[in-house]
């Protein structure tokens, strides 16, 4: 009876991590707009952004990548921002030029790709968004 039940667990386990996996397909197929491509571009306004994160970078530039995969019809669920190609992610934001807030990037590992954050003078965050091969 044990043993039956560890085979009936498995076999769940296994169909709800094959429904995931298609979910998160499907995420990177409407992020990608249907096309088959490496990278895509996106806007956001900054005003879309109704959080203070002070100094924070990384927790805004994590919410506004929440924005978009909601805008892109994507669930919560199917990003994972601890999770990269190998393991746990790697993401951080840093200036490329000392003393100049507009030259700020993030970059941000997901399970579905990775994620390159900028703002420009007119209020838009960039978003970059390429898949993982």
């Amino acid at each position: 009876m044990t043993l039956l039940r560890s085979l009936l667990a498995l076999g769940l386990l296994i169909l709800l991590t094959q429904g995931v996996n298609a979910n998160q397909k499907d995420c990177i197929q409407r992020l990608m707009g249907n096309r088959v491509q490496d990278s895509i571009n996106f806007a956001i306004h900054s005003d879309d952004v109704d959080r203070d994160f002070g100094r924070d970078f990384l927790a805004e530039a994590i919410y506004t990548i929440r924005i978009l995969i909601d805008r892109e019809g994507c669930s919560q669920n199917d990003i994972n921002f601890g999770q990269g190609p190998l393991g746990r992610s790697h993401s951080r934001c840093s200036k490329i030029v000392r003393n100049q807030d507009h030259t700020r990037v993030c970059y941000i590992e997901t399970n579905l790709g990775y994620f390159f954050l900028t703002k420009d003078p007119l209020d838009l965050v960039n978003i970059t968004y390429s898949r993982w091969d």
